[in-house]
C-alpha cells in the first residue's frame, strides 16, 4: 500500500496518509475554537460565535477546504471510493487527539453523523459521514450511533443555494427522537460549509437534552 498523497511506501497500510504528508498538509493558522474558521481576537472564540453563538460548542477541522484533502473528498464522495474513508477519518481523528492533549477537551459520550436523505443514500451507496464516524468512535472507544438523527423529506441541494437560503432549507430537516439528557455527542461530518446543517442538528440534540456538542470535520470552508 501506498500514500494517497505522494505514493510512497506506507510502513502501515492502514495508514494511507504517510507521516511526512501528514506533517505537508494546509496549516490552519489561528481559528476559533468554536466555528474553527480564522480570526485575529486574543479570545477563544471569534467575534461572530461571541456575537450569534452556535448551538454547538466546539469544532475541530483538519484543514480548509483546499486540496488536497479537497480533491480525496470529492473521489470518495463522487467516484464511489469509500476505500479512502478509513485514511481520512484517522486524520480526523489526529486533529481531535492534538486538541485532548494540548487542550485536555473531553471524550464525549457517544458518535453520531450528519444523516444523508434515502435518495442520496440509495445512488451513493454509502454515507460518507457514517464511514468516517464509525472507525473514529471505535478509536475513543464510544458507542456509535449512526441513526440517531433523522433527515425529515429532501432538501434542495445546499451548494446552489444563497447562505440566507442555506439556513431556511435546513432549519426543520432534521430530527431527534432520543433522550439524551446529560450526554455529550460527537457529531461527524465530512466538510463544514456555512454551518446551517451542523447548528440545525445540534439544536435537536439539545432539545432532546444533550448538553454539550463536539464536531469533528474534514475541511472547513472558509467563506
Amino acid at each position: 500500500m501506498r500514500c494517497l498523497l505522494c505514493n510512497m511506501p506506507l510502513y502501515l497500510a492502514t495508514h494511507g496518509v504517510c507521516s511526512q504528508c501528514i506533517k505537508n498538509l494546509p496549516q490552519q493558522n489561528k481559528v476559533c475554537h468554536q466555528c474553527s474558521l480564522p480570526h485575529s481576537l486574543t479570545t477563544e472564540r471569534c467575534y461572530r460565535c461571541i456575537e450569534h453563538k452556535p448551538n454547538w460548542d466546539m469544532l475541530i477541522s483538519t484543514s480548509e477546504y483546499i486540496n488536497p484533502l479537497k480533491k480525496l473528498i470529492h473521489q470518495l464522495k463522487f467516484y464511489r471510493k469509500a476505500e479512502l474513508a478509513l485514511a481520512l477519518a484517522r486524520l480526523m481523528f489526529l486533529a481531535w487527539y492534538k486538541r485532548r492533549l494540548s487542550e485536555g477537551i473531553i471524550i464525549p459520550d457517544l458518535v453520531t453523523c450528519v444523516p444523508l436523505h434515502h435518495v442520496r443514500y440509495w445512488s451513493r451507496g454509502f454515507n460518507q459521514a457514517e464511514l468516517l464516524a464509525k472507525p473514529i468512535a471505535k478509536w475513543i472507544n464510544r458507542d456509535f450511533v449512526p441513526y440517531l438523527l433523522v433527515r425529515r423529506q429532501r432538501a434542495i441541494d445546499q451548494k446552489t443555494l444563497s447562505l440566507k437560503d442555506r439556513v431556511k432549507n435546513v432549519e426543520t430537516l432534521y430530527l431527534c427522537r432520543q433522550n439524551l439528557s446529560n450526554k455529550s455527542v460527537l457529531l461527524i461530518d465530512d466538510i463544514v460549509t456555512t454551518g446551517n446543517t451542523i447548528n440545525a442538528i445540534s439544536q435537536q440534540l439539545k432539545k432532546c437534552g444533550a448538553t454539550y456538542i463536539q464536531v469533528i470535520c474534514l475541511c472547513r470552508t472558509v467563506l
